[in-house]
């Protein structure tokens, strides 16, 4: 799956949230220190489903927390 079907709608110090640009669904994902200290995110995802998205959620969770974990390297969120 592309990067560019996802973007990112919301990112903070404790989470970031990232959207599927065709379907509409929504992954959002803590932003939490490991017992080293270091910053990562959280296993677990919220998710947002689009009513009436040709494709369930769960069809883009991974490529969703690929996206996620690349731009929130890239934005200095996570170590």
């Amino acid at each position: 799956m592309s990067t560019h079907a996802f973007e990112v709608v919301t990112q903070s110090g404790t989470e970031i949230e990232v959207a599927h640009k065709l379907e509409g669904h929504r992954y959002r994902f803590a932003i939490v220190k490991n017992s080293q200290g270091k910053r990562g995110l959280a296993d677990a995802v919220d998710v947002s489903a689009k009513a009436g998205a040709a494709h369930m959620p769960e069809l883009f969770s991974g490529s969703a927390r690929a996206y996620a974990v690349s731009e929130a390297h890239r934005r200095h969120a996570i170590d």
